[in-house]
């Protein structure tokens, strides 16, 4: 039966045979048992598709998509936390196709966990990803995301932020119910001079000097940029970032492989530059597939607005206003541009993190245990 599944051209061949010699009732076996197997290949290649949105209103938005198309029921279930899928209880039950539901938040209302199931499939964890703060840029989480493997990135681990000079007593509480153990200031020393912050969290400051926004924003104005030569400098300036600052990298890997330190949060200026990179090859070393690193990298553009993140004493000219979009935006351009710069120095990005920021594959082990859901 294998092989009659496996070629078309083969099926016919002995469905005509066998009608020949034994009658035309083998052949309606055939098909049946064929149509079967199709079917049972079909149903356990169903995936489902599925996100967590906060509204405005401070309600769960869940969205999914279920393929192949089936019909019927899609149930979810709902739990404060992802320790254990013993923690899940059914909250909803709705149509595959409507593709959408909203729920009202349970306990803290700052984040739940869902698992949504349907025709005998279940999906992965899911949780809303960015983390709504007030006055914190760009906060969200580095967990959920699928690996080649098919494992999933545990939700509470890693987050990644804009620096937290700017935090309120409403920020702080926020901090403490997501369990921050941990945070890695990748900022530079003029950069955490200029926005001092303290925490009762431990805070370890791993200086990256390549790519400094404070430098980078008074060059730019200086030497009145264009946005075609803010791309290049970018380009540059992420360059520099992964050729000049292997060891600074090398520390946070290392304090990444102690249990003891997590939840971490790392952070910089913006939370896309410089942490950007951190969480490209932290993705890269947990095997996440290139596609979900370059939206993870993107996704900033959804948290930063150039046009209320900063303010000048002068108005700026239109050409200077595009050069300043250009540095406040994550640009596929400057990713690429980086990793190409790795790829043609060190061979691949293996051997880059391997020889360069010392992450021996023990090392990517004990990543993958302590970061990655194993059922």
């Amino acid at each position: 039966m294998a092989k009659l599944i496996a070629s078309n051209n083969k099926f016919y061949y002995i469905c005509f045979t066998l009608s020949r010699k034994n009658g035309m009732k083998y052949i309606y076996k055939i098909l049946f048992l064929v149509f079967a197997s199709s079917l049972m290949g079909c149903m356990s290649t169903i995936q489902i598709a599925s996100v967590v949105e906060k509204n405005t209103d401070g309600d769960f938005l869940l969205k999914w998509e279920v393929s192949p198309d089936v019909e019927g029921k899609i149930d979810i279930y709902s739990a404060m936390t992802d320790t254990s899928i013993r923690n899940f209880t059914p909250v909803r039950t709705k149509l595959v196709e409507e593709q959408f539901a909203l729920l009202n938040p349970s306990g803290s209302g700052l984040r739940e966990f869902f698992i949504l199931k349907t025709s005998g499939v279940t999906s992965g964890i899911i949780s809303n990803r960015f983390i709504d703060m007030d006055n914190i840029l760009n906060f969200r989480d580095l967990g959920g995301y699928s690996t080649i493997d098919d494992k999933q990135l545990k939700w509470g681990q890693i987050f990644r932020s804009g620096h937290l000079s700017n935090t309120n007593l409403f920020d702080q509480e926020k901090l403490k119910v997501l369990g921050i153990k941990t945070i890695i200031d990748l900022r530079s020393e003029k950069d955490r001079m200029a926005h001092p912050y303290f925490t009762n969290i431990r805070k370890i400051n791993i200086p990256i000097e390549s790519g400094d926004f404070s430098t980078s924003k008074d060059m730019l104005i200086k030497e009145n940029f264009t946005r075609s030569e803010t791309i290049l400098f970018m380009q540059k300036s992420y360059k520099d970032i992964v050729e000049n600052n292997t060891a600074k990298y090398a520390e946070m890997f290392d304090i990444l492989l102690d249990k003891n330190n997590y939840p971490v949060l790392i952070s910089s200026h913006l939370g896309k530059d410089r942490v950007g990179i951190a969480a490209a090859l932290l993705l890269h070393v947990l095997d996440v597939p290139e596609y979900y690193i370059e939206e993870d990298y993107l996704a900033s553009n959804k948290y930063i607005d150039p046009k209320k993140t900063i303010t000048f004493s002068e108005p700026l000219t239109e050409s200077l206003q595009e050069a300043m979009t250009a540095l406040f935006s994550a640009n596929s351009a400057y990713l690429h541009y980086a990793f190409d710069y790795i790829r043609e120095t060190y061979g691949s990005i293996d051997n880059y993190l391997e020889k360069e920021v010392r992450v021996s594959k023990g090392k990517r082990i004990i990543l993958r245990k302590l970061m990655l859901y194993n059922p």
